[in-house]
């Protein structure tokens, strides 16, 4: 007799799956209206405070291009990450129905180990072709690149592709053992 407790934890994960995805657009329009309304929350600032903030970037004052610029970055990531969501919320769903170890679950779990190690890749790159088109179109004054590449994120999605080809060896040695029997 298998043991239902994993089995019902995954359920209700899968439920608090469906709270995060309609919260998701609730965090984009936070994240679009605190970036829209920085010039006003920053002139609220004491003068000293807002001194210190005021060399930061202010979308919401950049030029039409700079502008496009800044939301296709952010729609990019934030396309990532629902996608990285659902692959999530699949492999959830698929333990919740005992599907563990079978080919659908582990390549899904391949994926979000490819996108979760790629993505501090592509973050880099992202962060440095929109300050270099700042620059570009004149909404920033010099070009300040990052170099800093998040190891620890690509060590976790490296792991995760670990993880997945060990899980599709184990099937694969297991389906070799019962054909041998």
């Amino acid at each position: 007799m298998t043991d239902p407790a994993p089995h019902y934890l995954f359920r209700w994960i899968d439920r608090a799956f469906w709270l995060i995805w309609l919260g998701f657009p609730v965090l984009i329009w936070a994240l679009v209206r605190q970036v829209q309304d920085a010039p006003s929350q920053l002139a609220a600032l004491a003068p000293d405070q807002a001194a210190c903030l005021a060399d930061l970037p202010q979308v919401a004052l950049f030029s039409a291009e700079g502008k496009t610029v800044f939301w296709v970055g952010f729609g990019l990531e934030m396309l990532i990450y629902a996608i990285l969501l659902a692959l999530a919320h699949q492999v959830v769903r698929r333990c919740a129905r005992g599907e563990v170890f079978v080919a659908p679950m582990i390549t899904s779990l391949k994926w979000i180990g490819l996108i979760i190690a790629g993505f501090p890749v592509f973050d880099l790159l992202l962060q440095n072709a929109t300050a270099w088109a700042f620059v570009q179109t004149g909404d920033l004054l010099t070009f300040v690149g990052s170099y800093a590449l998040d190891i620890p994120v690509l060590g976790v999605g490296l792991l995760l592709v670990t993880m997945a080809m060990a899980m599709r060896l184990a099937v694969r040695m297991h389906q070799d053992a019962e054909l041998t029997i």
